[in-house]
């Protein structure tokens, strides 16, 4: 089996810091890192506590390539809030395998060394995004949270149904970098299935996938009793703005800045690449709904539970009652029957050989935890089994009146 390797993640910006960084682009197609992109990643290194892995190719790799990784993997601590508290759990990015060195393992063995070790940690979860949809679902990982691409039309016909409340304000981007962490760190404790945010969030203003600085602009909305509620980091390109960060404790205080900026003129157009809320109210609260379009709409999250008894028993439930479910999980790590029981919206959880409402597949179990999905649809779409009955009863268990909403990528 290939070694898995750990780099070092010191001060200097070593050699094999740059290796990795530069296969890492490369494994995703990506241009080559330049000296300020270099800089920027390493200090966001150092601010996570990332732990860096590699592959070394066993062969011998000519023209130049031969001190480069051909398999890459990051992962750092973080949390995810359940619902009664914020979990441990294993944050992962930078997985890649070079073209020429796929089908052969590597990814297999750098994943299963990660979560072995966040398993040992005492980790709840570990959380991804995914650029290849096809990949983590063998691993036990599923879908959690969603996002939407929104265009608004800032013409003419832009026009909110309510009156402004509060105050929004322009603000210098690097001036309100507290305020941002501070409004999050509220919103991370306070909504289901959040997950925690990377360093790249508040660093400085460089576009890493394009490798160029950014000029970044921002406003911030404050409450009528004067407290700040909302935050917005945009960028005014040729002919749009586009948002780079909306966070708002409340709705409201969100739409209250997109009414700021929908009325800048010469642009037409508002883009927000990412909308973290999938029932954002924002197109009802339009005189003409049909000023804001969904473009697209796209998984951001996904979750690996690596300790089932203690997510199912953290994790916060609208209803009382009781529901049994057999989990299969193909690493063998959560293969078992648990007995839920809710009583107060907080659940006692124990093994169990009685015979369970439904079976789910590790993939599964984490769009039902989340709320997005119901035992019966997900039945229906092959990652459960069950009476309909038995479906029903564990849907209603474990059914959120509100959708998760995970303001984080990483």
């Amino acid at each position: 089996m290939p070694e898995v390797q750990t780099i070092p993640v010191t001060t200097e910006l070593t050699p094999e810091l740059r290796t990795y960084a530069e296969s890492m682009r490369d494994g995703f197609f990506e241009s080559p890192p330049t000296e300020k992109g270099l800089e920027v990643w390493h200090s966001y290194l150092l601010a996570d506590g990332t732990r860096l892995r590699r592959i070394m190719s066993e062969e011998e790799r000519p023209f130049g390539l031969k001190d480069h990784p051909v398999a890459t993997f990051a992962s750092w601590d973080g949390t995810i809030n359940t619902g009664t508290e914020l979990a441990p759990t294993n944050f992962i990015t930078d997985v890649t395998v070079q073209a020429s060195h796929r089908r052969r393992g590597l990814m297999n063995r750098l994943m299963t060394t990660d979560l072995t070790e966040a398993r040992e940690r005492g980790d709840v979860f570990a959380v991804l995004t995914a650029t290849d949809a096809r990949i983590y679902g063998r691993f036990g990982f599923g879908v959690t949270a969603t996002a939407r691409r929104i265009e608004i039309n800032t013409g003419s016909r832009f026009q909110l149904r309510t009156e402004p409340t509060g105050r929004a304000v322009f603000a210098e981007a690097a001036s309100i970098t507290g305020l941002r962490r501070e409004l999050f760190e509220k919103f991370h404790a306070s909504q289901f299935l959040s997950v925690g945010r990377a360093a790249h969030y508040w660093g400085s203003k460089f576009d890493w996938s394009t490798q160029k600085p950014r000029d970044e602009r921002a406003a911030v909305h404050f409450a009528e009793d004067g407290t700040p509620d909302a935050t917005m980091v945009f960028e005014v390109m040729e002919d749009h703005i586009q948002i780079i960060d909306l966070l708002g404790l409340t709705s409201r205080a969100e739409i209250e800045l997109l009414r700021l900026i929908g009325q800048a003129e010469g642009h037409e157009k508002v883009v927000w690449p990412r909308c973290h809320d999938p029932r954002h109210p924002l197109p009802w609260a339009m005189v003409d709904s049909r000023v804001v379009q969904t473009i697209k709409e796209f998984d951001t999250i996904w979750i690996r539970i690596l300790d089932v008894e203690r997510a199912l028993s953290s994790r916060a439930y609208d209803v009382d009652g009781e529901a049994v479910l057999a989990v299969t999980d193909t690493l063998d790590w959560c293969t078992g029957t648990y007995r839920v029981q809710v009583s107060g919206g907080r659940a006692t959880v124990t093994r169990t050989d009685a015979d369970p409402d439904a079976v789910l597949s590790m993939e599964g179990l984490s769009p039902l935890y989340s709320g997005i999905q119901d035992a019966a649809g997900l039945a229906a779409a092959g990652h459960a089994e069950g009476s309909q009955e038995g479906l029903a009863k564990v849907s209603r268990l474990f059914g959120k009146a509100q959708p998760p909403v995970a303001a984080s990528i990483f």
